[in-house]
């Protein structure tokens, strides 16, 4: 018995060691530097060290705390009981009961940090002041591999190497290698050319663009295919619509029903297209998004040049976020939150982390404080300040220099107070025949004394008449007054009028409009004072901040100086110039992975807008970082990054499956095969709208608009403003076109980073039902009856290349011959059988897989 209790007591020893060990090794983690700093500047140093020192106790700093205040050691390392901090705060007299107590969590840590000695990360601390960093990021921090700056790898070494196009080929290829894995064969002509033109264009390839491919049999055929599509303007328009997602771009303020639209938005939209299509420089695209208005010195130019107004319409990046406010509508609330969802949106761009998880509490995994997220908020706070909050519809550049702008007002003053004489002129005509027309009515009716009464009367106000007057003038103003009916009496009122009017035309003709950019600039006068926001409340403000970026992503060495210039606090061009650093750790690398994502259907980063800590790890490293490094070495060429990967082998093998290379990697998670992507929401309609021959090509301009149907529906209208492509239709968030929601085209929230990707009934039933595919079908139809073919066999061959790029096999033809005379034989009349037999044909190619994916 006894040796049974001794075994109880050895397991029951083992048990309490293992569940307690974590908690000691958590403990042990927990440092001032790391974990407790954070809690105390955002919720004591207000009352203890920032601004004043109440009870003499300074909490900036773990020396001072050891130190104490009038009562004595706020703390005792190892001793939780004796600790004068922790009594305060599980007493509720820390911090005041007004800005609320601390929560669970942070209690724990404090009590933690207490248990385990009070510890420091480093040897030596520094004083926490107004603009020190809040947390001090250790060198483990900085060794984690996406805060660190992308070193270039020398390439691989590979047994395959005539399967080497490019240098990313050696890098897939040595992974796959060491798994013993090689590529798939390349892909066919005609599916590369379909591959190609739906990524670049989101467009399938015309009848004559496949032959002209297999006509071309030059050795670079492929690279002069991959070039051309490139310099098409279609590219612009496809790839746009990838950022526009980045971007959070939509033609609407979003919030409730009201969702007013913004009409100058499309502005952005249109320079964002431009901008790809002429391949600028990803760096340049970043810094004038973010501070075209400080890249130029607009205001005081002579005339705006087309460089200032790409600048200035760039900025409307910093204006994509759902916005609520509007003139007699100016709620805190609502305003911080634009503010936040503006930060979210650049660092899910450009950083490729979960920054807006710092606006309440420093990061739970990423070294990354409250105060890093406010001082990067403060850069903003000189365009975007809660205090001096413009409405979204009056906030705006307005497309004119300050002397353009002087002359415009000068001019339109001037023609205002001719419009105001010339109006008064004409209304005094006008009153004076008036009144004559009616002492002419009454002279039979009325005495003279009367009549001039009446006079008297319509000459006053009629809020300055008495009551005896306007029942005068209501008695007695039954005759036509209008100014026609008097111009059809007196030929010299006619006269007189019709000069006065033309005057005032003219004049109205002399008066301009500016336009106003929904783009931003900042405000007059200094920038605010940065705050730390306790708990993220707008209500409880705490210990101020300078502007800054995320110390962990900066060299230690490394400053941020803003260089005010001409009204402007030349912050946010310092942000911009800091994010396309050579050797920064993330621009670099979160776009070359967006740009592979959209390639090959899978980012090398899955995560793809979290880099951090709690996100996953490239699967390819060493070739995201020579990416990353190409990028910048090839000058931001986007283009250039688009050629390298497109003319790899990796994107040139056949998606066709191997059964032994999916029993080592069945997700292709190594790249052994090409992955077959589903078309997006934009692609699917505008492919309908290319094979019915009904495509609007028209490019920029306002968006085309959307209608709600009876059953509920939002549908563009049967006509070319409807028919033009998706990238121009209005992106209103409460009205989202029905054909795009069903394929998963995102509403912006805030903004989109990767697209989901369902399959749903309702997809089906809007594809094999929806008026739009029947209209598509019915098109499509006639668009290959009209062809003038020889035979059936010749136009079934055509609707193939057409929807497919490629002819169908004989199998395939005897089948869709088969379904057009069955559907013929049902229907009256001869022609219109032939027709419905094709109509149904095309209708249900329309709904094949191989129309819905590229392979």
């Amino acid at each position: 018995m006894r040796r049974c209790r001794w075994l109880f007591a050895a397991l029951f020893a083992h048990f309490l060691v293992s569940c307690l060990a974590p908690v000691c090794f958590a403990a042990e983690g927990v440092t001032f530097e790391g974990q407790i700093a954070p809690i105390l500047e955002a919720r004591c140093v207000r009352c203890h060290g920032d601004k004043a020192l109440e009870g003499g106790l300074d909490l900036r700093r773990r020396a001072t705390i050891f130190k104490g205040g009038d009562s004595g050691p706020a703390i005792v390392a190892g001793d939780v009981k004796k600790s004068l901090i922790l009594e305060r705060i599980e007493a509720g007299e820390m911090p005041p009961k007004d800005d609320g107590p601390l929560d669970k969590h942070d209690r724990e840590l404090i009590r933690r940090w207490i248990a385990a000695g009070a510890p420091l990360a480093g040897e030596s601390e520094a004083p926490l002041e107004a603009g020190d960093a809040l947390t001090r990021v250790t060198a483990e921090d900085r060794d984690f591999w996406a805060f660190k700056p992308p070193q270039r790898p020398a390439l691989p070494f590979v047994r395959d190497r005539d399967r080497v196009r490019t240098p990313i080929d050696a890098f897939v290829l040595a992974r796959l290698e060491a798994d013993g894995l090689t590529f798939n064969p390349d892909a066919p002509p005609l599916v590369l050319l379909r591959r190609l033109c739906f990524d670049l264009h989101g467009l399938a390839p015309t009848v004559e663009q496949m032959d002209a491919f297999l006509a071309d049999t030059r050795p670079d055929a492929y690279e002069r295919l991959v070039d051309h599509l490139l310099d098409e303007p279609a590219y612009g328009e496809r790839w746009g619509r990838h950022w526009l997602d980045v971007a959070g771009y939509a033609d609407s303020d979003g919030y409730l029903a009201a969702d007013r639209l913004r009409p100058e938005a499309w502005r952005y939209r249109d320079y964002v297209i431009r901008s790809l299509n002429k391949d600028l420089p990803y760096d340049k695209f970043v810094e004038q998004q973010l501070a075209g208005d400080e890249l130029v010195d607009w205001r005081r130019a002579d005339e705006l040049s087309p460089e200032m107004v790409d600048c200035l319409v760039a900025t409307g990046f910093l204006r994509t976020a759902s916005d609520p406010t509007y003139p007699g509508y100016i709620e805190p609330n609502e305003v911080h939150q634009v503010l936040s969802d503006t930060l979210q949106i650049i660092g899910s761009a450009f950083l490729g982390l979960t920054v807006q998880c710092a606006r309440c509490h420093s990061h739970k995994y990423d070294p990354i404080s409250q105060r890093d997220y406010y001082s990067l908020q403060a850069i903003f706070l000189g365009a975007l300040d809660p205090a001096r909050w413009q409405p979204s519809e009056v906030r705006g550049i307005p497309l004119a220099t300050e002397s353009q702008l002087f002359r415009t007002e000068e001019q339109n003053k001037k023609t205002d107070e001719r419009l105001a004489f010339l109006k008064a002129t004409l209304a005094e005509l006008t009153a004076r025949y008036r009144n004559k027309r009616l002492a002419e009515e009454s002279a039979e009716s009325m005495p003279a004394e009367a009549i001039a009464g009446l006079v008297a009367a319509l000459a006053l106000p009629e809020s300055a008449r008495n009551a005896d007057q306007k029942k005068l003038v209501a008695d007695h103003t039954q005759v036509p007054l209008a100014e026609d009916d008097l111009a059809s009496r007196y030929a010299d009122y006619k006269t007189e009028a019709a000069r006065l009017q033309a005057a005032i035309a003219a004049e109205a003709v002399l008066k301009k409009s500016v336009t106003l950019v929904r783009g931003l600039t900042d405000l007059e006068g200094p920038p605010a004072q940065g705050q730390i926001l306790r708990r993220g409340d707008h209500t409880q403000p705490g210990a101020s901040v300078e502007p800054g970026v995320p110390v962990v992503l900066c060299p230690e060495e490394g400053t941020f100086a803003p260089q005010p210039a001409y009204k402007t606090s030349g912050r946010r061009l310092a942000l911009a110039r800091w994010l396309t650093r050579g050797d920064h750790p993330l621009t670099a690398r979160t776009h070359v992975n967006r740009m592979w994502k959209h390639h090959f259907a899978r980012p090398l980063v899955p995560t793809i807008a979290n880099f951090g800590r709690s996100g996953a790890r490239p699967t390819h490293p060493e070739l995201l970082d020579w990416l990353a490094t190409e990028f910048v070495r090839q000058g931001w060429s986007m283009k250039a990054m688009h050629r390298l990967m497109l003319t790899s082998t990796v994107y040139r093998q056949s998606s066709d499956n191997d059964a032994a290379k999916a029993a080592i990697d069945p997700d292709n998670r190594l790249l052994w095969c090409w992955q077959p992507q589903r078309h997006e929401g934009e692609v699917v309609r505008d492919g309908i709208l290319q094979a019915a021959d009904r495509l609007n090509r028209q490019m920029f301009g306002p968006p085309a608009p959307v209608a709600v149907e009876a059953d509920g529906s939002i549908s563009t209208a049967n006509d070319e403003l409807g028919r033009r492509r998706s990238i121009y239709l209005i992106v209103r968030r409460s009205q989202h076109l029905t054909m795009l929601d069903l394929f998963d085209t995102p509403v912006m929230e805030i903004n989109c980073l990767g697209r989901s990707e369902s399959i749903v009934p309702m997809q089906a039933l809007a594809m094999l039902h929806g008026p739009f595919a029947e209209r598509a079908a019915e098109g499509l139809a006639d668009r290959v009856l009209a062809a003038g073919l020889p035979d059936d066999g010749a136009r079934i061959d055509y609707l193939y290349r057409l929807l497919f790029t490629r002819s169908p096999t004989p199998s395939e033809r005897q089948t869709l011959n088969g379904l057009i005379e069955a559907v013929a034989v049902q229907s009256p009349g001869a022609e219109s059988a032939r027709r419905a037999g094709w109509v149904q044909a095309a209708l249900v190619l329309l709904n094949s897989n191989e129309f819905l994916y590229v392979d």
